[in-house]
């Protein structure tokens, strides 16, 4: 029997402290220059791994991340507590309502963006040589979960991305997402055929079907009446005498350690009932953004760190580097990845500038293909040189998707949006305590200046697109929007908020300063340089300081419109 002692723990400390001080510090300084954390905490495993640190000293890399069993397991073990808590972070980025209310347009980008690069995987891999396949794979779980892996995008990479392009809260945003919801359910569902396919358990044709048809049944009662009762739970919980939000946290944690000894059971990996968890939490209205917040900054501070870095410790990069593989996956990931999700965009009748920018936004593999590559690891289904491939193309295709989604944006025709602005419209102090006050006040202003518009013609957009995806930004920012067929040119309301108004926004601030954005049905992409315009210039340093210290509302909009046409 094997028992932990003193130098077990201590050598364990040391590796932790390494791999997520090196994480951390590698992740930020390239987060710095316009780069996802995940290619620093990748690269770090890579360096301290039998790659860098292993082939240049081997005998001091044998001291630090000795072979021994048990010392391995240890870090093993949090490494999987990383990527279980991963993926019940993504889970919170998937709102079903949301992808439900955009009907076409998101089932559309979501199903044609996941079967074309399935397709075109499946008839290239296919014919990859078998010193590809994994111990426990044959050509066809070899392929099909290549396919698979290909096909997956990274919602959590996207959404950082459109984040930090000021986009996420717009139309664009919102389908892009929507797309993305049903990309991600579409892919792990095909994952976990896959995974019945060469499960050690399952081996018969009717074993497969059961598991997969337990599998669907799980997963609809999640989606369906599973958000409601996290729901109706959580704001039970809310009303006793109990710490909060520690308490909601405690059993939104319990809800995923639930949730993927189900899928455990049932025969699939864990990580998908943690996935499905988060679904139900991040649907749930009584889970505030805020309490989803904290638990993804704790995920991503410390576990996926440190799963991410481990990974290089796994695996000798170089020796298994084999470079036509890794260009023929990279090719066939990014490729198929854009071709699908832009031609789902031009079946849902998006604009030329739209549909190249979501399939631009598609092409990211992120943390799920890197994911999806450990566990075919793992279980037998890809060789070493296949996974370096996996995880190349996942790194590759986070790195540029930035870059090549601000200049699709750039090629845009240049637009004046402080001209947009009505003079008439700017309220210095709102009356309104909620979110649902301010709406129908701003709209009155517009609507008193816009004479073929009504109040509740205004209202009745915008309140409809606030509940498919609240519009509150960070740093006491809201921007809620409509599309109406009855005007012919962009219009901007502004609102101060003295007091500050709750929005429901991710960093838990009041907000203070309201823009209300009305465009026409037909636009042609010109929300999206609005709501960014408006983000850039409220986050230049002095401002916001301006705008509250400002004594009128004539004041207020030279501010505006200077600021908004620069």
């Amino acid at each position: 029997m094997h028992y932990l002692n003193e130098e077990h723990i201590l050598l364990f400390l040391l590796q932790i402290f390494v791999l997520l001080t090196t994480a951390k510090v590698a992740g930020s300084l390239l987060q710095q220059r316009g780069f996802p954390a995940l290619a620093g905490e990748i690269l770090t495993g890579i360096l301290l791994g039998p790659t860098i640190f292993g082939r240049a000293f081997p005998g001091l890399h044998e001291s630090l991340f000795p072979r021994e069993l048990i010392q391995r397991n240890m870090l093993e073990t949090v490494s999987w507590i990383g990527v279980l808590f991963l993926l019940l972070a993504t889970g919170f980025e998937v709102s079903v309502s949301s992808a439900w209310k955009q009907g076409k347009a998101a089932f559309s980008i979501g199903v044609i963006g996941v079967v074309v690069p399935f397709v075109i995987g499946a008839g290239v891999f296919w014919w990859l040589p078998a010193h590809s396949w994994g111990s426990a794979a044959n050509r066809l779980t070899f392929t099909l979960f290549l396919s698979t892996a290909a096909s997956i995008s990274a919602i959590a990479v996207i959404a950082r991305v459109l984040h930090d392009l000021e986009i996420l809260k717009s139309d664009l945003g919102l389908v892009t997402l929507s797309g993305f919801v049903v990309n991600d359910l579409l892919g792990w569902l095909v994952f976990a055929f896959v995974l019945g396919f060469v499960s050690q358990y399952e081996t018969s044709a009717a074993g497969i079907v059961r598991t997969l048809f337990e599998v669907v049944l799980f997963g609809a009662v999640c989606l369906t009446i599973g958000s409601r009762i996290v729901g109706w739970i959580t704001r039970k919980l809310k009303r006793l005498d109990l710490p909060h939000p520690a308490t909601v946290l405690t059993f939104i944690s319990c809800l995923a350690m639930l949730c993927g000894a189900i899928t455990q059971w049932i025969g699939v990996h864990a990580i998908l009932g943690f996935f499905l968890a988060g679904i139900m939490a991040g649907n749930a209205k009584e889970v505030s953004e805020r309490e989803r917040e904290i638990i993804s900054q704790m995920v991503h501070s410390v576990f996926v760190p440190i799963f991410f870095a481990s990974i290089g410790l796994k695996v000798d990069f170089l020796r298994n580097f084999d470079f036509t593989l890794v260009i023929l996956f990279t090719a066939v990931a990014m490729g198929g990845k854009f071709i699908g999700a832009w031609l789902g965009a031009v079946f849902a009748r998006m604009s030329r500038a739209d549909a190249a920018a979501v399939g631009i936004a598609f092409t990211p593999g992120g943390e799920m293909e890197v994911v999806l590559g450990l566990l075919a690891l793992e279980i037998g289904l890809v060789s070493e040189s296949a996974f370096v491939a996996v995880v190349f193309a996942a790194l590759l295709s986070s790195v540029v998707v930035g870059p090549l989604l601000a200049w699709s944006l750039r090629r845009r025709r240049g637009v004046d949006i402080g001209s947009y602005l009505r003079k008439d419209a700017v309220v210095m102090d709102l009356a309104g305590k909620t979110r649902w006050d301010v709406i129908p006040e701003l709209c009155a202003r517009v609507a008193a200046v816009h004479g073929s518009l009504t109040t509740q013609e205004l209202v009745t957009a915008v309140q409809r697109r606030e509940e498919i995806m609240g519009t509150g930004l960070e740093k006491g920012l809201a921007v809620p929007h409509g599309r109406l067929e009855g005007i012919e040119t962009p219009i901007i309301a502004y609102g101060r908020s003295l007091l500050g108004i709750d929005w429901d926004a991710r960093d838990g601030l009041a907000t203070h300063f309201v823009f209300l954005v009305l465009t026409p049905v037909k636009e042609e992409g010109l929300q999206v340089q609005m709501l960014a315009a408006i983000a850039r210039f409220m986050s230049r340093e002095g401002s916001q300081s301006r705008l509250m210290a400002s004594e009128d509302s004539l004041e207020a909009y030279r501010i505006l419109s200077r600021g908004l046409r620069e």
